[in-house]
C-alpha cells in the first residue's frame, strides 16, 4: 500500500522518484525456542509408542537437524541401514508460478553443503530397520508411496498435531532443527562438525544463527571471570 501511494505521488511530481526505492528495514524474525529436555523425552516416548514414518520425522528434526523440506524429500533408499547413515540429497518446496499460483517441486538441497550424510542414533536405527521391511527403496519416506511426497505445508500441520498429542507446547516446526543445534552446542559439540551436520555453508552461519547465551549462562561466565576480584 505504501509503495502504491509513493508511486502515485511520484507520478504527479509530489516527491522525487528515487525516494520510492528506499527499502524499509525488514521485520526481524523471532528465533524459535528449543524444546526442553523434558519435552524432547515426551516426543521420543510419543513416537516410540507407535512409530510411523510421519512420527519419526519429528526425530529426524530434533535428533538429526533436518529441515522440514529435507524430511519431506526423503525416500527409503536414502537410508543406508547397514552403515547407519542417511543421505540428504533432495528437498521439497513450494514455489511461485506467478499470477498468485504456486506449485510443489522436488529439487536438490539449497546449497552444496546441504547435500550431506548424517549418522543415525542407535535407537532411531533400530526402529527404522523394523519399518523398512514394508517399503521399497523408491518409496517416499513420509507418504509411503512412490507417486509423490508429502508437501511441507501439510507436514507442518501434522507436526502441530503431534506436538499437541504429546503434550508439548505449540511451537514453530523449525524449533525441531533449532533444538538439535542447541542440544549439540550445550553438549560442547565441535562447531565445524555441527555446521556440517546442519548443512551450513560455513561455521560462521551456525554461530550467527544458533549461538546465543541465556542470562543464566551469562551470569555464570561473568562470575567465573571475576571470581578473584
Amino acid at each position: 500500500m505504501l509503495r502504491r501511494i509513493c508511486k502515485y505521488a511520484a507520478h504527479f511530481h509530489l516527491i522525487r522518484p528515487f525516494e520510492i526505492m528506499v527499502k524499509l528495514p525488514q521485520k526481524s524474525h523471532k528465533v524459535p525456542l528449543p524444546f526442553t529436555t523434558e519435552e524432547q523425552k515426551k516426543l521420543q516416548t510419543f513416537v516410540m509408542e507407535s512409530p510411523t514414518s510421519r512420527k519419526i520425522g519429528l526425530l529426524l528434526g530434533f535428533q538429526l537437524g533436518l529441515r522440514i523440506g529435507e524430511i519431506c524429500g526423503l525416500k527409503w533408499g536414502d537410508f543406508d541401514l547397514s552403515e547407519g547413515v542417511v543421505t540428504i540429497q533432495r528437498t521439497v518446496t513450494r514455489i511461485s508460478c506467478g499470477n498468485g499460483h504456486t506449485k510443489v517441486v522436488v529439487q536438490s538441497p539449497k546449497t552444496q553443503n546441504s547435500h550431506r550424510e548424517i549418522p543415525l542414533p542407535k535407537s532411531l536405527l533400530r526402529v527404522l530397520k523394523k519399518l523398512s521391511k514394508d517399503f521399497s527403496s523408491g518409496t517416499w519416506f513420509l507418504s509411503g508411496n512412490e507417486e509423490k511426497p508429502v508437501e511441507p505445508r501439510c507436514y507442518r500441520k501434522s507436526i502441530h498435531g503431534y506436538l499437541k498429542k504429546a503434550s508439548v507446547h505449540q511451537a514453530h516446526p523449525h524449533a525441531l532443527r533449532h533444538t538439535f543445534a542447541t542440544t549439540c552446542l550445550q553438549a560442547h559439540c565441535d562447531i565445524k562438525t555441527l555446521s556440517e551436520l546442519l548443512g551450513h555453508s560455513d561455521a560462521a552461519v551456525t554461530l550467527k544463527k544458533y549461538v546465543h547465551s541465556d542470562m543464566k549462562r551469562k551470569r555464570r561466565e561473568i562470575n567465573r571471570v571475576f571470581e578473584n576480584f
